[in-house]
């Protein structure tokens, strides 16, 4: 049975980003079209393929209850 407070994939929400900072590695700081700024990392699979610059436009998957952080799935 699954948890009832669990988040399915469909209640993800997929937004733009600009890079504005880098953090770390695999860490930036990240700023969506409406100002808001997050801190985005990359998934473990993708961090020794990609490099992050900043300005760069990527995409961010944020959890519908916190949306100061999210994962990056793809860099356009």
């Amino acid at each position: 049975m699954p948890k009832k407070n669990s988040i399915s994939e469909s209640d993800k929400i997929i937004g733009k980003a600009i890079i504005i900072e880098q953090l770390t590695e695999s860490i930036v700081r990240a700023s969506l079209p409406n100002g808001k700024i997050i801190h985005a990392h990359l998934p473990l699979k993708i961090k020794d393929k990609t490099t992050l610059t900043i300005g760069e436009r990527i995409l961010v998957r944020m959890n519908p209850y916190d949306f100061s952080r999210g994962r990056i799935i793809i860099d356009e």
